[in-house]
């Protein structure tokens, strides 16, 4: 027994961050899981909206009917009768520049709570919210004249995840995955060494 626990020691951050992979491979499969069961009940559905139909900042139509960006803060929102996994975006515009905030139903969306965009498609810009996000705002830009779409233009909203997505880790969930392990292990240390002192 202290020969394993010898070599757990001395092998302890790897065994952490191998133990964080597990759990974070675990809480995937539970969200991929969740949602399925949502789809099944009629708790999450998929619906298309039309930019016209949201509620904006520092978006406007120019004189060819097209959606862009007129200001330094510009802010599509969306408050839905479900839960918001997923926005799909169909546009040209780079997305490094949207960004996701999210809260819960009633909550005005927190800069604490972030996600970032991936280009899943050619001209497709996606975002991934966490469970439970009723209330949602995204940043499409940060600069004026940008050119998000034209005049018909649509967000779709909760169309199904691939498998692959539910282990991407969202905003601040990477750096925890990159540092708890880290933490864990030095806190380890640090109670190895005050046990240490007080043995003697």
């Amino acid at each position: 027994m202290k020969q394993k626990l010898k070599r757990l020691d001395q092998h302890k951050m790897l065994s952490l961050y191998l133990l964080a992979l597990v759990l974070w491979a675990v809480y995937a499969l539970a969200c991929a899981g969740w949602d399925a069961l949502g789809f099944a009940t009629g708790r999450l559905h998929t619906q298309t909206l039309a930019l016209s139909d949201l509620t904006m900042q520092d978006i406007v139509q120019d004189e060819a009917g097209s959606w862009v960006t007129a200001g330094g803060d510009p802010q599509l929102q969306l408050a839905l009768d479900q839960p918001v996994r997923s926005v799909t975006f169909a546009t040209d515009a780079p997305a490094s520049g949207f960004e996701g905030y999210y809260g819960k139903a009633g909550q005005d969306p927190s800069l604490r709570r972030r996600v970032w965009a991936a280009e899943t498609a050619p001209g497709q810009v996606t975002l991934v919210f966490p469970m439970g996000s009723g209330s949602v705002r995204i940043d499409p830009a940060g600069s004026e004249g940008v050119v998000l779409g034209e005049a018909d233009a649509v967000l779709t909203v909760n169309a199904p995840l691939p498998l692959w997505q539910y282990f991407r880790p969202l905003g601040e969930q990477a750096l925890a995955l990159a540092v708890l392990p880290a933490l864990l292990a030095a806190l380890w240390d640090l109670g190895a060494f005050w046990a240490a002192r007080l043995r003697r």
